[in-house]
C-alpha cells in the first residue's frame, strides 16, 4: 500500500430482483448510492444465467465481501394446490426471488454478515431464511427502503473502512542494523522490513506465512532467478507462523545486506539445506521481488517489490511496486 493510495472500503454485496418491466433496478440503484454516501464500496448482484457468468463473477464478489444485504422482492402468488379459483384470497402469499435466496445460502455458508429485508407478502420463512437467525425486517414502500437500509447500517456499526484483507505496506524505510554474533567477530547486517497489515476492525489474522514467490533481475531480457519454495522470518520472531491482531500490522524480514559486502543481497529464511530459499542475489542494479502472505482465514494476498541495488549501502532502496 503506498500513501498516495485511495483508502479501500468495506465491500457490500447486495442482493435483490432485478425484474424487468419494475422498479427492482431503480431500488437497488438508490440502495448502492445510499451505502456509498455511508463511505462503503456496494456491489450490486446482476443475475447470471451461466455456471461461467457465476463462478467468475458472482461467487468471488461475494467470497471478498465484507458484508451482505439481502432484498427479498415479491414475485407470483403462491398457490395451494387445488385453490386456483380462490387466487385473491389473502390467505394467498408470493414467493421470494429464487436467485436472492441462493445468494444468500452462500453468504450464510461463507459467514458474511448480513442485513435482511422482505417485502410485505412474501412468505415468511420461506426457503434457507428459515434456518437462518436472520429476522428479516419487513418493507412496503420500496422508496423508502434505502434509506431503512442505511439507518440498520448504523445501527448495527458496520464498519466502512474494515476490510477482510492483508496488505503489504512499506510506507517508512523500515530498515533496522543489528550485528550477528553468530558470525565470527560479528557481522553488522542492515535488515529491509516489510510490514504486513491487517485491515479488518476486529477479526486476527491467525498463522501468517511469508513467502518469497518470485525474484528476477530486470535487466534486458529479464533474468528471473530460480529457488525453492521456502518460509521467510517475521522480524524478531523465532517461529514461520505469527497472528496479525484487527487493525494492526506486523513486519517480516524482507531481505538483509552486510555493511561489508553491499552489493550481495541474502534472504532470512527458514530452511535447513542450502537446496531451499533464494541464493543470494550479487550485483548492483534493479530486481523484482514478489512476495505472497497466506493465513487461516484471509485471502491469499500477494505484493511485488522493487530493490534497487547500489555499491553504497545507504543508497540501496526497497520499495513496493506500482
Amino acid at each position: 500500500m503506498n500513501q498516495n493510495e485511495q483508502p479501500r472500503r468495506a465491500r457490500v454485496f447486495i442482493s435483490c430482483g432485478q425484474t424487468k418491466d419494475s422498479d427492482e433496478l431503480t431500488t437497488a440503484k438508490q440502495i448502492s448510492c445510499r451505502l456509498g454516501e455511508l463511505g462503503f464500496d456496494p456491489y450490486i448482484a446482476v443475475e447470471e444465467q451461466t455456471l461461467r457468468g457465476l463462478t467468475e463473477n458472482i461467487f468471488p464478489r461475494l467470497r471478498d465481501s465484507e458484508y451482505f444485504v439481502f432484498v427479498d422482492f415479491k414475485r407470483e402468488k403462491l398457490v395451494p394446490h387445488g385453490k386456483s379459483d380462490l387466487v385473491g384470497s389473502p390467505e394467498f402469499q408470493h414467493r421470494g426471488s429464487l436467485f436472492s435466496h441462493q445468494e444468500l445460502a452462500l453468504a450464510s455458508f461463507l459467514d458474511v454478515p448480513l442485513l435482511a429485508f422482505q417485502e410485505n407478502g412474501v412468505k415468511k420463512d420461506d426457503g434457507i431464511l428459515r434456518f437462518l437467525q436472520a429476522n428479516a425486517t419487513p418493507f412496503t414502500d420500496r422508496n423508502l427502503l434505502p434509506n431503512v437500509i442505511a439507518d440498520k447500517v448504523q445501527e448495527l456499526k458496520w464498519n466502512p473502512s474494515s476490510r477482510n484483507e492483508l496488505v503489504l505496506v512499506r510506507e517508512k524505510p523500515l530498515c533496522v542494523d543489528a550485528t550477528d554474533i553468530g558470525v565470527a567477530g560479528g557481522e553488522l547486517r542492515r535488515f529491509f522490513h516489510v510490514e504486513v497489515r491487517n485491515l479488518h476492525h476486529k477479526k486476527t489474522a491467525t498463522n501468517c506465512y511469508v513467502y518469497l514467490e518470485g525474484a528476477t533481475k530486470l535487466t534486458r531480457p529479464p533474468a528471473k532467478i530460480s529457488f525453492g519454495s521456502v518460509e521467510s522470518k517475521w522480524a524478531g520472531y523465532i517461529l514461520p507462523n505469527a497472528h496479525i491482531l484487527p487493525n494492526s500490522g506486523r513486519r517480516f524480514d524482507a531481505l538483509f545486506i552486510a555493511h561489508h559486502r553491499p552489493t550481495e543481497v541474502r534472504f532470512p529464511t527458514f530452511t535447513d539445506s542450502s537446496e531451499f530459499g533464494c541464493p543470494p542475489l550479487r550485483g548492483a542494479g534493479e530486481y523484482k521481488l514478489c512476495y505472497a502472505v497466506v493465513s487461516d482465514n484471509f485471502p491469499i494476498t500477494r505484493g511485488s517489490l522493487t530493490l534497487t541495488l547500489s555499491e553504497r549501502l545507504d543508497d540501496t532502496k526497497l520499495k513496493l511496486s506500482a
